[in-house]
């Protein structure tokens, strides 16, 4: 890979989602403050959390407050328009986002 494909651009919007099938999830979406390397950043996180090399111990919350920390992320509040499922628009419905 070259440079520009493993590097987040600032100002971009970045999507950090997880997990596989009924796992997966959407943790959030943020915008760039700062470039940097993604894999760079989870090398440095996981040299300072050796622990979590391990399966099943990576705690990928802690990796994201590392970047939130570090100031390359700005967490986006988000409204969530789901469309339906299954070819049903019965499931259709709009939530938006939490106010705290």
């Amino acid at each position: 890979m070259n440079e520009q494909q493993t590097t987040a651009k600032a100002g971009k919007l970045l999507c950090m989602d997880g997990g596989e099938y009924s796992d997966y999830q959407v943790t959030g979406f943020f915008v760039v403050l700062r470039d940097f390397n993604p894999r760079a950043e989870l090398d440095e996180y996981l040299a300072e959390n050796p622990e979590q090399r391990e399966s099943y111990s990576f705690k990928q919350d802690g990796y994201l407050a590392a970047l939130l920390a570090k100031g390359l992320l700005l967490e986006v509040e988000y409204d969530t328009l789901h469309l339906g499922s299954y070819s049903s628009h019965e499931s259709f419905r709009f939530t938006p986002a939490h106010e705290g």
